[in-house]
């Protein structure tokens, strides 16, 4: 069985502005071939959608901790909004 080299990272949880377009991320990335994660295995990460209230530190100290993991592997943390015009533009 082959898998895909693309994963996509989700971090945080959405609030209730953002469940649609994380729901439309998730959407358009399985039918892109990509797989969905919610666990970080450095090195198999291609990108991470990232809650606003992360992105904006309002975190918990794990997903802090996380978001430094990703910046320093250099994988690009986006909201859903642009995850779906910068990744998926082609999709949509």
């Amino acid at each position: 069985m082959q898998t895909s080299q693309r994963r996509l990272l989700f971090v945080g949880y959405p609030d209730a502005s953002e469940i649609s377009q994380w729901a439309a991320v998730r959407a358009i990335a399985v039918q892109q071939g990509w797989q969905t994660t919610r666990t970080y295995t450095p090195g198999h990460i291609a990108c991470a959608v990232v809650s606003e209230n992360v992105l904006d530190g309002v975190c918990s100290p794990t997903e802090a901790t996380l978001m430094q993991k990703l910046h320093a592997d250099a994988v690009r943390c986006a909201s859903a909004i642009d995850a779906i015009s910068d990744l998926f533009a082609s999709a949509t």
